[in-house]
């Protein structure tokens, strides 16, 4: 359950940084502390997990710098 929990809560982080990046923060804390709690370690869906909310977020730095530059 705990791991359900946390997939849920990174796919609706995903959904929220579309919107903006600091919306997705109330999701992505409780992701962290299910994380935490559940005694996950970095098996092959964690790191597929981390590896898309790394997308994600370089996704967003790369759409900062070039609002930036403009």
């Amino acid at each position: 359950m705990t791991s359900t929990l946390f997939i849920v809560c990174l796919i609706l982080a995903a959904v929220m940084i579309t919107i903006h990046p600091a919306l997705c923060i109330p999701f992505v804390i409780p992701a962290y502390l299910l994380a935490g709690k559940g005694n996950m370690h970095m098996d092959s869906n964690t790191s597929i997990i981390l590896g898309i909310i790394g997308f994600i977020l370089l996704l967003v730095l790369f759409v900062i710098v070039n609002d930036a530059f403009k």
